[in-house]
């Protein structure tokens, strides 16, 4: 028998005398449950603790343990992150992008982790988190104490990642240097750039179309490394010496020409390249593509050979004319017979962890072409992103 209104036990109708309900409700069944300990229980987090103690450092993950009660033991819950002085905190402050996310219970116990962006730049930021049921919007069923988020150093490097970074060294008149009688033979150039990147990403190299003829513009790119911040050792090699291109065969192409103008610079940022299709490189050539080749088979441009596999463990020295050409191998390239000119077309990596940034990519290329007026622009012609 329930004498409670339904408010806890099977509900039951009471008529009440006069219809307005005045008097007081019976509290048996009340009583009963939480005599036998079947009183609900209300949602809340018993426990919350972050690996960083009361500090959100920047560059570092913060993982949050979350002991909770009052909901089911395998409940997703959801967090958001608030500003309680300081600079207001939005999304692009954490690596994640977002101020919320969700979490799931086992028996009753979930992590969640937060990892704000380090940004060089003092903002004496307080936080605090708070817990939720339902949705990120949700019921608050627990409010954390305050979080200094302690400032980081911003990564060191250039930014090649909001804009294209032309790496080229300087343009090899093949003419001059083979007489007009075949591919340059010479040694290869390496061109260098320190990336302040920082987490996953992908290397793009872009060749742009400056030769006023365009079929003399038909640029090798040997093989890339990518070094510690220190330069003392080899993060990733990509040597590109065989047909389907050695260590660097994880290396695809997008089959796109996008056209350009004599306004320096690529059309297109990095991150709208990194949105198109890529393909495996082959040995087949087109304008609007990378390809793997060995001598182009022209006088005046392009290179006759690729490099020594053995880069894959020696660093490149940088400068004019410091990795020789090994013969029979093979090198990066995109055919231009047929291209327009300003025209750019883009290769890119496999995905690459750049740590904590300040890696330093090392290009090893040739702008190998007839001079005179037929040159390419040795300021206009290479260039590299990280995205």
């Amino acid at each position: 028998m329930s004498y409670n209104s339904g408010i806890i036990g099977p509900q039951s109708t009471i008529k009440m005398i006069p219809p307005e309900g005045s008097g007081v409700h019976n509290l048996f069944n009340q009583y009963n449950n939480r005599k036998i300990n079947e009183w609900p229980l209300l949602a809340k987090v018993t426990s919350f603790s972050g690996s960083n103690g009361t500090n959100l450092p920047e560059g570092s993950a913060t993982t949050f343990t979350v002991v909770a009660e009052g909901v089911a033991s395998d409940a997703t819950l959801y967090y958001s992150i608030e500003t309680v002085s300081g600079t207001t905190l939005v999304g692009a402050d954490f690596d994640s992008g977002s101020l919320t996310g969700s979490f799931s219970l086992s028996s009753n116990s979930g992590t969640f982790s937060v990892t704000p962006v380090g940004d060089g730049i003092s903002e004496s930021n307080v936080a605090l988190l708070r817990i939720r049921t339902d949705s990120i919007s949700g019921p608050i069923i627990f409010t954390s104490g305050n979080y200094d988020m302690t400032d980081a150093a911003a990564p060191v490097g250039t930014d090649i990642t909001t804009n294209w970074y032309e790496i080229s060294n300087r343009f090899i008149d093949s003419g001059t240097y083979m007489g007009n009688s075949a591919d340059y033979n010479g040694s290869y150039d390496v061109g260098e750039v320190q990336t302040d990147f920082t987490g996953n990403g992908r290397i793009y190299i872009g060749i742009k179309v400056t030769a006023p003829t365009t079929y003399y513009n038909d640029i090798s790119i040997a093989g890339i490394q990518v070094l510690n911040s220190t330069k003392n050792g080899i993060i990733a090699h990509y040597i590109f010496s065989t047909s389907n291109g050695f260590s660097g065969s994880s290396w695809t192409t997008a089959r796109t020409q996008e056209s350009g103008s004599s306004t320096q610079g690529i059309v297109g940022t990095p991150t709208s390249w990194s949105s198109k299709t890529y393909y495996g490189i082959t040995t087949s050539t087109n304008p609007d593509r990378f390809s793997w080749t060995s001598s182009t088979g022209s006088s005046y441009t392009g290179t006759a050979d690729g490099i020594s596999s053995s880069y894959i463990s020696t660093i490149a020295p940088t400068g004019d004319a410091q990795i020789a050409q090994q013969g029979g191998s093979y090198y990066a390239y995109r055919e231009t017979s047929g291209s327009t000119r300003w025209s750019t077309a883009v290769m890119r990596g496999p995905v690459l962890s750049f740590g904590s940034g300040g890696y330093w990519i090392r290009v090893i290329h040739a702008l190998a072409g007839r001079g005179g007026s037929y040159a390419m622009d040795p300021t206009d012609s290479l260039y590299i992103s990280v995205v």
